[in-house]
């Protein structure tokens, strides 16, 4: 990749992931909210095909290790739990949350992550939160309360459903961030990921059959586009390129690239779906962002 440092070198492929995800939470948006397409559908789908494209390039990129995961009943388990819980949950909730508010607010809600981790850890210890760690909390769940209720704390301007859902990807998070840290370490990150997509998605083809979709939905050019960028840019490039970054840089570091995903997702809501993003959704966006920003960099030390 040209002539640039490890640092460099990170954050391109960190910031190109966000960005190719941001994007997604989009096109997503199209297929769910003007195609009214299932969030099972399209979590199937991605899943599925993604998770062939991962292994096939981890494959012909690696040529060794193909099935390492797959050796060992703490491995075998561990891939079970990554595949049917971590990855499906994660995929669903996010999917979910898009459909019943928007691109937006799901990628808002999804950046709470590390504020839930940080929650959850200090309980796993039986400590209080640092006082900074606190102040950020607080922040984060005000602003994510602002959003839900557009700054009216009498009523909430998305479904009770899109509440649920917001609420399920922190605690998505917290999951996917926590569940497979030892697989990440023993085992490609490519891998592992590309292998629970894979599972999941074939898990779920017999349930969802999405090949009968054509019977009630027009799969018109501009659909199949949306489709195509969602499985192949949107999931399986978007985490080759973050993970790769990892390699690079600290994940603490690549946390902090990551929070270009909700700009790029609002920006291209606002412009390309005529989204509404008013002074309560940005209020409420810069409270829960700037403490993501600032706990990764505080623990930077």
């Amino acid at each position: 990749m040209f002539d640039l440092s490890p640092a460099k070198k990170g954050a391109v492929l960190a910031i190109t992931g966000s960005i190719l995800w941001g994007v997604m939470g989009v096109t997503s948006q199209y297929l769910l909210h003007i195609k009214e397409l299932p969030a099972m559908w399209v979590v199937t789908v991605r899943m599925f095909f993604a998770g062939i494209i991962l292994l096939m390039a981890d494959y012909f990129i690696y040529k060794k290790d193909f099935f390492a995961p797959w050796k060992g009943t703490k491995n075998i388990l561990q891939m079970l739990i990554f595949s049917f819980i971590t990855i499906m949950w994660v995929q669903y909730a996010y999917l979910s949350a898009v459909e019943y508010m928007n691109a937006a607010m799901a990628t808002v809600f999804v950046s709470l992550a590390p504020i839930a981790t940080i929650l959850w850890l200090s309980l796993r210890r039986r400590r209080l939160p640092h006082f900074y760690e606190a102040v950020c909390c607080i922040s984060a769940v005000l602003g994510a309360t602002v959003m839900a209720t557009h700054g009216d704390m009498t009523t909430l301007s998305v479904s009770d459903e899109g509440i649920i859902y917001g609420i399920m990807l922190p605690i998505a998070g917290v999951i996917y961030t926590i569940q497979p840290g030892y697989l990440m370490k023993t085992f490609r990150p490519s891998n592992v990921t590309g292998w629970g997509l894979l599972l999941g998605g074939t898990v779920l083809l017999p349930f969802v059959q999405p090949w009968t979709i054509t019977e009630t939905v027009e799969m018109d050019p501009l659909t199949i586009f949306n489709v195509v960028y969602t499985v192949v840019f949107g999931t399986a490039i978007a985490f080759w390129t973050f993970l790769a970054s990892l390699k690079y840089i600290k994940p603490h570091i690549a946390a902090i690239y990551e929070l270009i995903e909700p700009v790029s997702a609002i920006l291209l809501s606002v412009w390309l779906m005529d989204v509404l993003y008013q002074l309560p959704e940005f209020i409420g966006t810069v409270m829960i962002l700037c403490p993501v920003l600032y706990l990764s960099l505080i623990h930077r030390k």
